[in-house]
């Protein structure tokens, strides 16, 4: 199935539901001062921490989230260098061209693709975002300069 924007690909999950619950549940944390995990949320953030092992679309999905639903520039730019840089270790090209077909469309994409560093990055997934970038290989983008939804 096609779909305009990745966004529409993520909501259209049969899982949809969870993961913006799941990913709710880790902004707020965050944005509270983090400290150690509540017991009710733990593997909930340990499932958004750790699927770019084993689920590079989940992981895709929760970025994609991210950037649609949060608006701490803080929270985006630590999702940007953990997971959406832990999804360009080693993506796939169906994953690299949907990466890019959405930092085509979306500035604040865009912004979180700024986060990871070059050097942790494949050297394919490099050469396909560096383009999109707004700040040096090795540099993150300041957190005032975070476009709007």
């Amino acid at each position: 199935m096609s779909y305009s924007d990745e966004l529409d690909a993520v909501l259209a999950r049969d899982d949809a539901d969870k993961l913006i619950r799941q990913l709710d549940a880790y902004a707020s944390y965050y944005a509270n001062g983090e400290g150690e995990w509540p017991e009710e949320h733990v593997e909930d953030f340990s499932e958004i921490l750790e699927c770019h092992n084993y689920d590079s679309e989940q992981a895709l999905a929760y970025v994609i989230l991210a950037v649609a639903r949060v608006d701490d520039a803080d929270f985006l730019r630590l999702m940007g260098c953990s997971l959406l840089e832990d999804v360009l270790r080693n993506p796939s090209d169906e994953i690299l061209q949907r990466i890019v077909a959405q930092a085509r469309k979306s500035a604040r994409f865009r912004w979180m693709l700024s986060c990871p560093f070059k050097v942790a990055l494949a050297v394919n997934a490099w050469d396909a975002i560096e383009a999109f970038r707004i700040t040096g290989p090795h540099d993150e983008p300041p957190l005032d300069t975070l476009p709007s939804r």
